[in-house]
């Protein structure tokens, strides 16, 4: 793809749902950055807009999407709003020309991701997913051992994320998030399954409780499947919203394995330990692998940046069909919930 910005350094960045999260995880990203700048925010209350911008030195601020995409200085737009919102933003800023950085979920279903894939192909717009925690230092160190054979010929994997989400916050609103843990902390387990194992995902079976009843306004409070890679590997993913803050990731492999806690969230107090395996029934060699504090907003957003400037610049950043076959594996897991039966992904 021929990228419109490849001699107009630094790319001028807006938000679009410049709320809690833009403010304390996306607009520090752009403290310092040689190649980017953040020209504008957007708020629905314009007051509070302004009062937003003012604090982090943003020239522009708006209440609408419509002002932000219509300003010139915005080359790229970081989509941070709400889970429903995505789709119809996503088709605006293609409509306007706009490079896409869309937060996870990239949509509430499949369909939605391909039909923003297809309207930003269209419009020869570059769109993004943001699955940041491909740029913490142990999921890089486990993408390279798996690629590597580094544990051997890998035989298993397992990931989950878990933290205790009040009731009334918008991410237990049907409206807002569209469903519940799985649909908000799953597509980082999802894409950390595909990511690090470099295989697809094609048949789940599920527990979703409860079920997801979006006509009652209902989500999950938690899921677990178990899904079927490419070559037959089993892996586990589990989300939930009612069980203490953990994320991780378990690697099993013929000859090692690698397990990572608290490593799938810009939260950092990463354990990563390597255990290689000496031969049964001896104990397995352990060791404790140092593991670098990373600002992974900061490196998606130079990564995603160097990626609309340099055509030839290969992005580890999620791309458009990464974020349709997140949603794939979470339409078949909670198809897979309700029905009791295995799901075929896609």
């Amino acid at each position: 793809m021929t990228s419109p910005f490849a001699a107009r350094p630094p790319v001028g960045w807006g938000i679009l749902g410049c709320g809690r999260f833009a403010q304390r995880r996306v607009l520090p990203a752009f403290a310092g950055s040689k190649i980017t700048r953040i020209v504008a925010i957007q708020k629905r209350d314009a007051a509070q807009a302004r009062a937003a911008a003012d604090a982090a030195g943003v020239p522009g601020a708006y209440a609408s999407r419509d002002e932000l995409l219509s300003d010139k200085n915005v080359h790229a737009v970081w989509i941070a709003g709400h889970n429903a919102g995505h789709l119809d933003d996503v088709l605006a800023c293609a409509a306007a020309g706009k490079a896409v950085l869309c937060e996870k979920p990239m949509g509430l279903s499949a369909a939605e991701c391909r039909t923003m894939r297809d309207a930003c192909a269209a419009k020869n717009v570059p769109l993004f997913v943001g699955h940041c925690c491909r740029y913490h230092h142990a999921v890089e160190q486990a993408h390279a051992m798996v690629k590597s054979n580094a544990l051997g010929e890998l035989r298993a994997l397992r990931a989950f994320f878990a933290f205790r989400c009040a009731p009334g916050v918008w991410r237990r609103d049907a409206g807002l998030s569209g469903g519940g843990p799985l649909l908000d902390l799953g597509p980082h387990v999802a894409d950390f399954l595909r990511y690090v194992s470099g295989r697809e995902v094609r048949e789940a079976i599920a527990f979703v409780d409860p079920p997801r009843d979006l006509k009652a306004g209902r989500v999950e409070d938690r899921a677990r499947a178990i899904v079927t890679l490419d070559g037959g590997i089993p892996a586990e993913l589990s989300v939930s919203f009612v069980e203490p803050f953990r994320t991780g990731f378990e690697l099993a492999g013929t000859e090692a394995s690698l397990r990572g806690d608290y490593v799938l969230s810009a939260i950092d107090n990463p354990c990563v330990r390597l255990e290689r395996f000496t031969g049964d029934p001896q104990p397995p060699a352990c060791e404790k692998l140092p593991v670098e504090h990373r600002d992974l907003f900061r490196m998606q957003l130079e990564d995603v940046s160097q990626a609309l400037l340099n055509p030839s610049h290969a992005p580890r950043c999620a791309r458009a069909e990464d974020g349709v076959k997140s949603l794939e594996i979470i339409d078949a897991i909670y198809k897979a919930g309700e029905k009791g039966t295995r799901t075929k992904v896609g």
